[in-house]
């Protein structure tokens, strides 16, 4: 073999093998990147001790909490509350519309949905969709507002500039979380179907229903990765599924100790979280292009279910009250029952480690 060929051969060995060496060094950075959370402090709240969501508003420090018959507005910044929004009777999600200034508020007892005013906190209407609103979003690619109602299984659509109810989809389930894709589709977990139901928001018509039985049984919490297309669905038999929006495909199915009502996507780190009623926080990441693995397992404390993340200062908040005893099951219900000290209620903050 001549110089010349062996230096061409060498040349181009080189260029086949830079590609994977770039991959390894990248995949090498993500994962020694990826950050460890703990808990940090907390945020006592005065008002009562029931709770569901919360939702914040990215970029002005303002978290929006639900709190029994109101919403409690608190700054992270000085971890002060700001305003209040009620009455919400039964106030269970929010939906913010920053560019139209709008939020809404859902309330489970009054069948209402509160438009109010996003800089005032003025309220704006009171939108009847009957008994038993929970989750909401709000869909920027449409200008709509979606609202599943529990009790009738129907998703209300509502205008977001104006308030008014412009369609109502029937789906015969049991609805929970409902997130959106910012293209025009809208993902509803089925509780009772072990389904997620796909939403055209343009045209108002479930376009398809991905079942995700056997491995999740009553999917409950909902997050998306809207850049790769993934749902990560917790699971009321204590998994979370990695679903592939476009092909319905799953993933990865990956155990968590305890029930988790809210999970919640990170894309700058490409990382989802399940908060748990045992006081753990799932921590789920990426193992290579289409993989996922536990990450971290962070305390927080019992009965923390549902949270928020602040992506810009990578920091998860969580409701939660202090349980005084837990009562046996009883009739329907076969787990036990908390029963919360009054004055309790409070945020806990979960932050990420500094070195």
């Amino acid at each position: 073999m001549t110089r010349v060929r062996r230096i061409l051969l060498a040349a181009r060995a080189s260029l086949l093998l830079a590609p994977l060496l770039l991959a390894s060094l990248v995949f090498g950075r993500a994962t020694a990147a990826t950050p460890q959370f703990a808990l940090d402090r907390s945020i006592p709240i005065a008002g009562p001790v029931k709770w569901d969501y919360l939702t914040l508003e990215q970029g002005t420090h303002r978290l929006f909490a639900t709190e029994g018959d109101r919403v409690a507005v608190i700054d992270t910044a000085t971890s002060k509350q700001i305003g209040t929004i009620a009455p919400v009777e039964g106030a269970h999600g929010i939906a913010l519309a920053p560019r139209l200034d709008r939020g809404f508020a859902t309330a489970g007892i009054a069948g209402t949905v509160t438009m109010f005013n996003l800089r005032t906190l003025e309220k704006l209407a009171v939108i009847d969709v009957g008994e038993g609103p929970d989750a909401i979003a709000y869909d920027p690619a449409s200008q709509r507002v979606l609202v599943p109602n529990e009790k009738s299984q129907t998703l209300f659509v509502i205008a977001a500039r104006t308030g008014k109810i412009v369609g109502q989809i029937p789906f015969h389930a049991d609805p929970e979380f409902i997130v959106v894709d910012g293209k025009g589709l809208a993902y509803l977990n089925l509780n009772s179907a072990d389904q997620i139901a796909v939403v055209n928001t343009h045209t108002l018509r479930i376009t398809r229903r991905i079942a995700v039985g056997p491995t999740c049984h009553g999917p409950t919490g909902l997050a998306i990765d809207q850049t790769q297309g993934r749902l990560f669905v917790s699971c009321r038999n204590h998994v979370v599924d990695v679903v592939d929006a476009p092909t319905g495909k799953l993933l990865a199915t990956l155990p968590i100790p305890a029930f988790c009502d809210a999970m919640r996507f990170d894309p700058s780190q490409n990382l989802a979280f399940a908060p748990s009623v045992d006081g753990t926080l799932t921590v789920i990441g990426a193992e290579g292009p289409q993989g996922y693995k536990i990450v971290q397992r962070v305390t927080t404390a019992p009965s923390a279910r549902t949270m928020v993340f602040d992506q810009a200062t990578q920091t998860a908040y969580l409701s939660v009250a202090n349980i005084m005893k837990m009562l046996p099951p009883s009739g329907d219900r076969h787990y036990p029952k908390p029963v919360f000290a009054p004055g309790s209620f409070h945020i806990l903050v979960v932050s990420e480690v500094k070195d």
